[in-house]
């Protein structure tokens, strides 16, 4: 065998042209792509917002009514049980609906985990029906992650339909992915950041590209086709003043071991059921529907994913403040159990708007215990609501940047903004010292176990 092997440096310079100018010809088609998948994928994601949001609050108010009508609390527990039963039928068909949906476009975006169009087409419709079946039923679950799996569903048919899976099939699902949180939350620079921060999807021209026109489209047609505007109404919130800066690393570190143990708790609630449950599959949605049923005549603020509940934070200063302080101990207790219950039986259903409520409330216990104490003054408490979100959701998934995009502009607060990127870090940092993976990661590794078996 030669040594050496004669190159020719024209016939290399022209195989370099050739392949430049074949990227560049697919950057276009990328990006029309990306716009288009983020544009059907927002409608789809908007008209998913529109029913829930109509229907949520017509079904309470006549549930609200239960004094007055005798019937209402049978007829109720009937429909919710006809609901656990469909629900795991949708499961049994579709295991791949089950929970958020976001380990599951990892795992695809990922290349570890491959389906066919068939698949995708029964994801869809499947993965809308069960959300909003679950939600609408009060189980404390969140629309965000199964709005990015249905969106990367989106986003894949239509690559099907372009014919260009080989090719470019991994980055449309994930610029659909993106898509999708970005028109759940509205939201598109969180949107952008988590398909290259947490689903670890690789960093390219075509992928920026097809990803950033994805997320642009879904968040024009989400704000000016749909006229959604911020989740959280709390523009008006100011930081703390430079004296009490070193009230912030100590929030970090708060919001990292909490989200630590609910992690962790999590994980462990979710396997018991998995391993002890005497249901099957079709009925394993019963236990958590029930609990739903009794705490919609009990404690109706805790019931689904908390949009509301963090809103009203900022309303309950009518309160007395020791009832206050007693009121948001119960209520992030209330929502800390029934969602860790709720996420048992493979429900589908997300848990990332559940963890910014539980981070809303004990940010809010924190800053009310401070104020108590006379550290912070009575109109500073409210900072705190949300440091607790960024800090709680960085310590559960690990992504400090989408955690930061993702609070700031769903609420508006960029006053909040420095004070944010600490505490983010800093519960970032805590989470890793105490050797507790992402919440994801546990996620996908039981879905890669599951496949295996």
């Amino acid at each position: 065998m030669p040594l050496f092997v004669n190159i020719n440096a024209s016939e290399l310079m022209n195989t370099r042209h050739r392949h430049w100018k074949y990227s560049l010809d697919r950057l276009l088609p990328l990006s029309i792509e990306g716009a288009v998948a983020g544009f059907v994928c927002a409608c789809l994601i908007c008209a998913f917002r529109l029913i829930r949001d109509h229907a949520s609050p017509f079904i309470m108010h006549r549930l609200s009514e239960w004094q007055q009508h005798w019937w209402i609390m049978p007829l109720w527990l009937l429909i919710l049980v006809i609901a656990a039963r469909f629900l795991g039928f949708l499961v049994s068909a579709t295991p791949l609906i089950s929970g958020s949906g976001i380990p599951q476009t990892e795992l695809i975006v990922q290349g570890k985990l491959h389906l066919s169009r068939h698949d995708w087409l029964k994801i869809l419709p499947a993965k809308f029906a069960g959300c909003l079946i679950a939600t609408l039923g009060g189980l404390a679950l969140g629309r965000e992650g199964p709005c990015i799996q249905m969106g990367a569903a989106t986003a894949a048919l239509l690559t099907g339909l372009w014919e260009r899976f080989f090719y470019s099939g991994r980055i449309c699902i994930a610029a659909g992915a993106g898509a999708g949180m970005t028109a759940a939350f509205g939201a598109p620079i969180a949107g952008l950041l988590f398909v290259f921060e947490e689903m670890k999807s690789r960093l390219t021209l075509g992928t920026f590209l097809a990803v950033g026109c994805a997320v642009g489209a879904a968040a024009l047609t989400t704000r000016h086709l749909f006229d959604f505007g911020l989740i959280f109404p709390f523009r008006h919130i100011q930081a703390l003043p430079a004296s009490s800066f070193w009230l912030i690393p100590i929030t970090g570190v708060v919001m990292g071991v909490a989200g630590v143990l609910y992690n962790k708790a999590l994980i462990s609630t979710k396997n018991a059921e998995t391993q002890h449950t005497p249901l099957s599959q079709n009925w394993r949605m019963l236990p958590p529907m029930l609990a739903a049923f009794l705490l919609t005549f009990v404690c109706p603020s805790v019931l689904g994913g908390g949009e509301d509940l963090v809103s009203s934070l900022v309303h309950m200063t009518s309160t007395p403040p020791r009832d206050l302080l007693s009121l948001l101990m119960l209520l992030a207790v209330l929502k800390i159990v029934f969602s860790l219950f709720s996420y048992t039986g493979n429900v589908p259903g997300g848990i990332l708007m559940p963890m910014l409520c539980i981070g809303a409330l004990l940010g809010a216990l924190c800053g009310q215990v401070l104020m108590h104490t006379s550290i912070i003054a009575s109109d500073q408490w409210e900072s705190f609501i949300i440091w607790g979100m960024v800090g709680f959701f960085v310590s559960m998934v690990r992504a400090p940047l989408t955690g930061i995009a993702l609070v700031m502009e769903m609420s508006g607060s960029l006053s909040c903004l420095p004070e944010a990127v600490v505490v983010a870090f800093i519960a970032s940092w805590t989470a890793n010292a105490l050797h507790c993976p992402p919440i994801y990661d546990s996620l996908r590794a039981a879905i890669v176990v599951s496949k295996k078996k």
